[in-house]
């Protein structure tokens, strides 16, 4: 077989997810992971794991007093409710849709609920979760689940914002590129979702900062590489100096219309540090479309 006729099989063949988690619970705005985690099974025929957290009380050691009796019982019930109601409502949507899944839940206190997240992100080819909104209770428990699943599972999560958007076709995805390592980990990734895009945009900011890190033509070696799974990417290079990489992410973002973000995750493991990079951090918080990233 020769070299050209595998490159060319290697175009036409699509990469397929086959197993994706999504974490579930009661809110409003699980919906958007659900949907978007039933569009995905559906388009790539892959088994979706939903996975509940039953958080287990420590509050009585912590006070070292006792509670009210019932207290505990009733807080145990609760939470069970909960995990029964945010399971409840995939089922109802998974069956409907007609995908293959399964459901599990996680009965762990708040300290250990993360790490078993992780154990089943690393089995896992891509996991969804939601963007943290801090303006809600619980938003650190939210980014503790969200720095878990990346830094401890060596897979890609896939993030949705909380202001959920009706699933619509796929058309373009900006892949953040600055020609580091954990930004080709996120290319790689993300192979299966960038085939189902109209538009692929490779965008390279100030890359005269990052010379040692780019070829001579900065964008062009990775989208030469993508080309390979027949995605065409166009590269778009800008210098910005006025404002900060993150608000020039997120402006190319919102001009470009785009419906996803890939880019490489800076940060530390949450055992070290409980915040991610500055530019990381800050298009957390402001995402407006889908973030796949990978550490």
């Amino acid at each position: 077989m020769t070299f050209q006729f595998m490159a060319h099989m290697a175009k036409r063949n699509l990469t397929k997810m086959k197993d994706i988690l999504v974490h579930l619970d009661d809110s409003e705005v699980c919906s958007h992971r659900i949907r978007t985690a039933i569009s995905l099974a559906t388009k790539h025929d892959a088994h979706v794991h939903g996975i509940a957290l039953k958080i287990k009380s420590t509050i009585s050691a912590y006070i070292g007093e006792a509670l009210p009796k019932g207290f505990k019982e009733a807080q145990r019930k609760a939470v069970e409710e909960s995990a029964r109601k945010a399971i409840e409502i995939f089922e109802v949507a998974a069956n409907e849709a007609g995908i293959s899944f399964d459901t599990g839940t996680i009965e762990k206190s708040a300290a250990k609920a993360p790490g078993a997240l992780a154990f089943h992100a690393r089995h896992s080819d891509l996991t969804i979760l939601g963007q943290t909104d801090n303006d809600k209770e619980g938003a650190s428990f939210n980014t503790a689940l969200m720095e878990a699943a990346l830094f401890e599972s060596g897979r890609p999560i896939y993030l949705v914002p909380y202001v959920g958007k009706k699933i619509q076709p796929v058309k373009t995805a900006v892949v953040a590129w600055d020609g580091g390592a954990k930004a080709a980990r996120s290319v790689n990734d993300s192979i299966p979702l960038l085939q189902d895009r109209e538009e692929v945009i490779i965008l390279v900011i100030n890359a005269e900062d990052r010379q040692g890190a780019h070829g001579k033509d900065p964008g062009a070696d990775i989208a030469a590489h993508l080309a390979q799974y027949g995605i065409n990417a166009r590269i778009e290079r800008e210098t910005v100096r006025d404002i900060d990489v993150d608000k020039a992410i997120l402006n190319f973002l919102a001009e470009s219309g785009a419906d996803l973000l890939v880019m490489g995750a800076y940060g530390h493991s949450r055992l070290r540090e409980k915040a991610f990079g500055g530019v990381t951090q800050n298009i957390l918080k402001e995402m407006t479309a889908p973030v796949l990233m990978s550490n």
